[in-house]
Parts: C-alpha cells; sequence; structure tokens
C-alpha cells in the first residue's frame, strides 16, 4: 500500500498532504540530476540524488540560508529556479567590481558583485572602506544585505531584516558597525536597503515574503480551523525562489539557460531537458491517470549539476486508506 513502481531513470518518492479544504492529497515528486559539461551538454547523472522530504540550509537550520527547500509539497503556480554556486570575476582576474547573470528563455537577472569591505571611521560617523579586489565570492545571502542585530538581549530593542535575517547591514546603533562587513551582492542599481537582498538562491519560508503568503495562525485560526490552513493561505507560499526567479507558469523542458560569470569560462548556456512523466495510481479497484509539472529547477555550476523536480499531486478526498500504489513512466515528449 502506497508505494511507488518506478519505472523511470530518475529518484522518485511520495507522502501525503491536505489541501485548503482538507482533502487528502497524494504528492509524489520525480527528481532527475544531470551533469553539465563546459559545452553545456547535459547527461544523466551516474547519482540520482532523492526528492528532499524536509529542507537543508547551508549551516544550521534557522541561522543560515536555504540551500534546498522540500521537493514533496503541492503543486506550485510556477516554476523555481534556483542557482548555488559563486561568482567568478572576468577571466580569471581580481576586481573590485563585476556582474553576475542567470538567464531563463530570454528573461535576465544581473547582480553587481564587490569586493570585501568594511565599516571604517570616517570624518563623521562610520563609512564604507575600498573594496578589495576578489576573485571569487560565494553567491549566498549571508554576503547580501539584511542582518539580525541581537546585541541587546531584549527583543523588542533588536533589529532585523526579514527579508533577509543572516545577511549583512542591519545595525541598531551606527557606532556598531566599526570593523563589520559590508554586503558583496546587491543589484546593478537602487538603493540595497530599498530593493532587498540579491542572489539566486532560495528563500526560507519564515522569511518575507514568503511568511505573508502563509496565512495568519490566531486564536481564531486555533479555534476553527486547526489542524488546516488558514484560510487565506496562498499557494505562492510554496514557492522558494525568488520573485524575479519564479516563471509565471510552469516551465515544460528545452527552455534556454545562460550564466554569465559564474564559472570560470565566463559563459555558460544550455537548455533543460524535455521530460514528460505519466502516472498511473490503482485506488479503490480503479485507475487514476494524473500528470506532473516541472516544480523547480536548481543549478549548481561549480558542481557542473542540474537538478530538475517535477510533482504530481492527485486529490484522493477520503481514499487514502485504498490507494495501492502508483506507477511512474517516462513517454515521449508530446509539443
Amino acid at each position: 500500500m502506497w508505494a511507488l513502481n518506478n519505472k523511470t531513470p530518475y529518484a522518485a518518492e511520495r507522502t501525503w498532504g491536505r489541501d485548503l479544504n482538507g482533502w487528502h492529497q497524494w504528492i509524489v515528486a520525480v527528481k532527475a540530476t544531470y551533469r553539465i559539461d563546459d559545452q553545456g551538454e547535459l547527461a544523466l547523472a551516474d547519482e540520482q540524488l532523492p526528492p528532499l522530504l524536509a529542507p537543508e540550509y547551508f549551516g544550521e537550520p534557522g541561522q543560515s540560508s536555504l540551500k534546498y527547500d522540500a521537493d514533496l509539497v503541492p503543486r506550485k503556480p510556477g516554476t523555481d529556479v534556483i542557482l548555488n554556486g559563486n561568482a567568478h570575476a572576468p577571466g580569471g582576474k581580481p576586481s573590485t567590481e563585476f556582474a553576475v547573470g542567470l538567464g531563463v528563455n530570454g528573461r535576465r537577472k544581473l547582480l553587481k558583485v564587490l569586493g570585501e569591505r568594511r565599516w571604517e571611521k570616517g570624518i563623521v560617523g562610520v563609512k564604507p572602506s575600498p573594496a578589495l579586489p576578489v576573485s571569487t565570492a560565494a553567491i549566498r545571502y549571508e554576503h547580501a544585505y539584511g542582518g539580525w542585530d541581537r546585541r541587546d538581549p531584549d527583543p523588542a530593542r533588536q533589529q532585523w531584516d526579514a527579508r533577509n535575517p543572516v545577511g549583512r547591514g542591519v545595525f541598531v546603533h551606527d557606532a556598531d558597525k566599526l570593523d563589520q562587513p559590508l554586503h558583496q551582492l546587491e543589484y546593478l542599481s537602487g538603493d540595497p536597503h530599498k530593493s532587498g537582498p540579491a542572489g539566486f538562491g532560495a528563500i526560507d519560508s519564515f522569511w518575507s515574503p514568503r511568511r505573508e503568503l502563509s496565512g495568519t495562525y490566531d486564536k481564531s485560526w486555533q479555534q476553527n480551523r486547526h489542524p488546516l490552513l488558514p484560510l487565506d493561505w496562498q499557494p505562492q507560499s510554496l514557492q522558494c525562489a525568488p520573485q524575479d526567479q519564479q516563471t509565471e507558469k510552469p516551465l515544460r523542458g528545452g527552455e534556454a539557460i545562460e550564466l554569465l560569470n559564474l564559472t570560470e569560462q565566463g559563459r555558460l548556456q544550455f537548455q533543460l531537458p524535455r521530460v514528460y512523466l505519466a502516472f498511473t495510481t490503482h485506488i479503490d479497484g480503479r485507475l487514476e491517470e494524473h500528470r506532473a509539472q516541472l516544480a523547480t529547477v536548481i543549478i549548481e555550476p561549480d558542481q557542473r549539476q542540474l537538478q530538475m523536480v517535477w510533482t504530481s499531486v492527485l486529490l484522493c478526498r477520503n481514499e487514502a486508506d485504498y490507494l495501492d500504489f502508483t506507477v511512474i513512466r517516462e513517454k515521449r515528449y508530446e509539443q
């Protein structure tokens, strides 16, 4: 019961969830892992990474940035495109400032990378020091604008940036900035304080703007809805990519990906594989045919690795106890 018969070369996993009305959802995730060569050619990796039941972090959970969000989640409105990696100065020559870019199907996002800077004494108060030349820099939210100043034990006197609590730049008092590092990542234009943290990685569920989409968990919810989702819950809260890396509609495969200064060679281009999956679930003596959509694309240029995650959600209402198994097949891609 509740088994998978996976006839694809990819990894698969399953779980149960509930929708906004409390109906059971049979959630199946399929993850394909590819290797990318310097010419942008893709090949299926020998090791197929399993779909994740829970998020993974770069460090301590809640105290570091999110590396991978959970894969076994309900259907997302669009596809999340995530990139974990490093910036590489053009030609390998150390620079105090250079641009990096991620392009998806002709839509480009550019960020500015700055060398290490620290707050130093100025004529009046503190000021940023000149940037040091840098050849590589981690594209992590720890190096973007944000932060959480917890010097005062009284939480009411602390200050944090809900968009990026693990970043650099937030201080209650200017005097506390002295000798502290500044952010290294920002958008090409605009005030980093207003534009918010710059990055290509996943946004944690309790960071803004995801948390505002997760609904209201107040006394009324406890009395009238618990353990169901609040009525103002939004499916966009499932999307972990920055808003400018979320697609309006799910990607289908075949889209062009372009990386700028995110590898040592400077530019890397490739196309997402076209994969068409079919699911047949045996439940209560009948067969249910259902499809999947591409939920997440994870690009890791330094590892020359691409992960693609498809999710299929079957509404089972009160038939969870009668679900036997699901067969997963890969079929010829249909235009």
